[in-house]
């Protein structure tokens, strides 16, 4: 999502109520207690000083049917649909709106989220779903603005004390909603079993009013949670002082990388001719990397090696026992107040707290440290390009501002047969000038998991979602004309009644008009998805054939379309998301491609955040052995050539831009590493070679995986 976009929406919300006067006002909790008593009950609250729905634990993962056409129900209308809740947990809430149209109640194309599982495991699936997150124990305005079914767009704007939304599925009119469901979780028992009361359902016109400030903070100085306490949690500025410059001084005096690793982080037991820059081999039983001097290199990284773990904080403000002040000389780089509302930055605020007016400086210096400590030999994507050059590390580079168009067909899919495309993928490429020589830099990737590409979509179909112009449009009108012939023979296929082939540029299809028009504009797709790549390739390659294309680094493999956008890369790059990588030898078979893992993470609750991010566990311990399974069981595959860890610094507790706030961290938001993970990695790391070669057996572990708390 556009950062600033998203930071404007932030600043505007919360400013009008929603009242029962506005259209469809608050539905009956009565009544949905009445058609769902295996799941609620409306009880006394003292959250709330009046009745509420309480959500029975035992229940709280079925769904809460909250509207229904007929029955007597108030037809669907307003422009939100609001939610007062209350999570009485430890952990962060999952709440779940799924909108469901009546003729696909058993068809519908079913919803796969970036974990990997599949978002209604049986029975009716949704047309369209979201996921949002609420902190726990704290009373919390959930909104859902209506227009948001179109599916055009991926990410939820954020509302006061609202973590972050995620919508998946395909796009739905407000008329041909046939019901709404609910769903709590996160659910596992016994390790999961949330509670929640709900106070209010409510179909809006307005965003609701946020509630008043709350009685107490819930947030340290720190930037940590007040109402828990766990192994590691700072007490005093002393404290984080002296176990940081200890950490610091430890990591500088053992930096030293393994003595048969060359100085770019290869395997010196391997060896290849060299050209001076990272390239891929096929040595005839796996795939490697050779790095820049000729060895054999395996990728194994740390995404988002920045000094920063910032989030906005405006409409929240009252939730925080400190806040850095910008009129502080000191702390002013740690608080941004501009036009994408105010943003905190506690990891900032506390290495200032250690390292004073030096801390940038010191930064570089003790992280690179850390890193080498861990034995990691890439920096990862997302990262800053002047901690990668201070540390000599090789590093990826996320490429910025991938070639759009102002008409955008489906998501973030571009009008890729329009001059403009073409135009600004010579911009695009142009920023590749600047790296062309560095030795360092393994490769780029092009872009970062494209909206498009979540779930599947039939893209040309979806140009007909509204009567919008487009030169793509038009050249697939004209393709349905050349392959047709006459307009008759179109209309026998498609089953429509048009007078011309022009007649198309004003039609809209809520569903495909036959399964001939299904297959021809899977067809034109593809030939899509080979334009929007082609192009954007040509253009970098023109600039830079030094380094490696690492492709397009995908969330999942949602269709068929990613394997023909993927033909034109060096590396199949996938973010891939679970206790083992994802099936990378079908990937590897299929693309001809060695693989890279963008990104991978365990999260757990124990500690310091209240939420799993995409893959969860149960504890520290187990982060640590999810992560040496994760790596040595990967490198033992000859197709893998790299993983990377997302990511260096926890999220903060209220937050990041979007509302993650993962337990994902090499290091807290007070810089302290994680020991468990840390000593894990160091293990892990120095074996990967050995494991690669198959001179060692990979570790293998058995863990109890959790419901993956992210939103």
């Amino acid at each position: 999502m556009n950062r600033t976009l998203f930071y404007v929406l932030w600043f505007a919300v919360g400013l009008v109520s929603c009242t029962t006067k506005d259209k469809g006002g608050e539905l009956d909790l009565g009544a949905i207690a009445g058609r769902n008593p295996e799941v609620a009950v409306v009880a006394g609250s003292e959250v709330f000083q009046g009745k509420t729905l309480h959500i029975n634990p035992e229940g709280g993962n079925k769904g809460l049917l909250v509207w229904e056409k007929g029955e007597g129900q108030k037809a669907l209308s307003g422009k939100y649909l609001a939610l007062e809740v209350y999570g009485d947990n430890e952990f962060s809430g999952v709440i779940t709106f799924e909108f469901y149209r009546e003729e696909d109640s058993q068809t519908a194309e079913q919803i796969v989220l970036q974990s990997g599982e599949q978002a209604v495991a049986e029975g009716e699936r949704p047309r369209l779903s979201a996921l949002v997150g609420i902190l726990p124990r704290l009373k919390t305005k959930m909104v859902f603005p209506l227009s948001y079914l179109d599916a055009q767009t991926l990410f939820l704007p954020r509302y006061p004390r609202q973590l972050k939304g995620t919508v998946s599925g395909n796009r739905l009119a407000l008329e041909d909603v046939s019901k709404i469901v609910i769903r709590f979780g996160p659910y596992s028992d016994p390790h999961f079993r949330p509670v929640y009361e709900i106070a209010s359902v409510a179909l809006c016109d307005s965003v609701p009013q946020p509630y008043p400030a709350a009685d107490s903070p819930e947030i340290d100085v720190f930037g940590q949670w007040m109402r828990k306490d766990w192994p590691g949690k700072i007490r005093s500025e002393e404290e984080l002082k002296e176990i940081n410059l200890g950490q610091a001084q430890r990591a500088i005096s053992t930096a030293a990388l393994p003595s048969d690793w060359s100085r770019y982080g290869g395997w010196m037991g391997k060896r290849f001719d060299a050209t001076g820059f990272f390239r891929t081999h096929h040595d005839g039983a796996r795939w490697w990397l050779v790095d820049p001097e000729g060895y054999g290199f395996l990728s194994v990284g740390v995404d988002c090696m920045r000094r920063t773990s910032s989030g906005p904080v405006n409409g929240i403000e009252d939730l925080f026992e400190w806040l850095p002040n910008d009129g502080d000389k000191l702390y002013s780089e740690a608080i941004n107040r501009g036009d994408r509302g105010v943003v905190a930055d506690f990891y900032v605020a506390n290495l200032i707290r250690v390292f004073g007016s030096e801390w940038k400086s010191r930064w570089l210096e003790s992280t690179a440290a850390m890193m080498r400590q861990l034995r990691f030999n890439t920096v990862g994507n997302w990262s800053e390009i002047e901690f990668a050059r201070y540390a000599k590390i090789p590093y990826v580079l996320p490429l910025q501002r991938f070639p759009s168009t102002k008409v955008q067909l489906y998501r973030d899919f571009p009008d890729v047969f329009a001059d403009e495309y073409r135009e600004n993928a010579v911009r695009f490429a142009a920023q590749l000038e600047e790296y062309k020589d560095d030795p360092y830099l393994i490769g780029y990737f092009l872009r970062n998991e494209p909206e498009w590409a979540f779930g599947y979509h039939n893209l040309a179909y979806e140009m007909f979602g509204d009567n919008r112009q487009s030169v793509t449009k038009d050249r697939f009108i004209t393709w349905l004309e050349e392959r047709y012939g006459t307009v008759d023979k179109l209309n026998s296929a498609w089953k429509l009644s048009l007078q011309s082939f022009s007649d198309l540029k004003q039609a809209v299809f809520k569903s495909y008009p036959s399964e001939a028009a299904d297959k021809d504009c899977y067809e034109f797709s593809v030939i899509m998805v080979g334009m929007y790549v082609d192009i954007a390739c040509d253009e970098v390659k023109k600039i830079d054939s030094n380094h490696l294309n690492l492709g397009m680094r995908y969330a999942w493999l949602s269709s068929d379309l990613l394997y023909k956008a993927g033909e034109r890369f060096d590396v199949f790059s996938i973010n891939g998301y679970g206790i083992n990588p994802p099936p990378t030898a079908e990937i590897a078979r299929i693309s001809g491609k060695p693989v890279m893992i963008g990104e991978f993470h365990h999260g757990a609750t124990d500690r310091a955040l209240p939420a799993t991010g995409i893959t969860g566990v149960l504890t520290q311990e187990d982060r640590a052995s999810a992560y040496r399974n994760y790596i040595e069981q990967g490198f033992a595959r000859p197709e893998l050539i790299g993983m990377h860890y997302f990511q260096w610094v926890d999220q903060p507790y209220y937050g990041r831009f979007d509302g993650e706030n993962y337990n994902i961290g090499i290091v807290t938001q007070t810089n302290i590493p994680y020991q468990e993970l840390s000593e894990a990695a160091i293990t892990t790391n120095e074996r990967i070679y050995k494991v690669a070669s198959g001179l060692e057996a990979p570790y293998k572990a058995n863990l109890t995986i959790v419901p993956p708390i992210h939103y």
